[in-house]
């Protein structure tokens, strides 16, 4: 059972040049093939991690899902070593 949820995003050209220089540069690093879509999930997981790791987040909620956010991409990881 696929229990992906499908989001369409509206990117720049400049954008969706960054995201597909991300996935060329996953590719070379992880030795898989990666697509745009593993980058963009990738970038996701490192932005929740710097959130944690590097800023003061304010608001105890919002610190906590943050870290329950993270810690639950994390746990059902599908998407290999596209992890930053």
């Amino acid at each position: 059972m696929d229990t992906r949820t499908e989001i369409r995003l509206r990117l720049t050209p400049q954008e969706v040049a960054g995201l597909a220089a991300l996935a060329v540069g996953l590719r070379g690093v992880t030795e898989a093939e990666l697509t745009e879509e593993d980058a963009a999930v990738a970038a996701l997981e490192l932005a929740l991690t710097r959130l944690i790791e590097d800023f003061e987040v304010p608001d105890e909620t919002a610190r906590v899902r943050v870290q329950q956010a993270r810690d639950e991409l994390r746990a059902n990881w599908v998407r290999g070593g596209a992890s930053l």
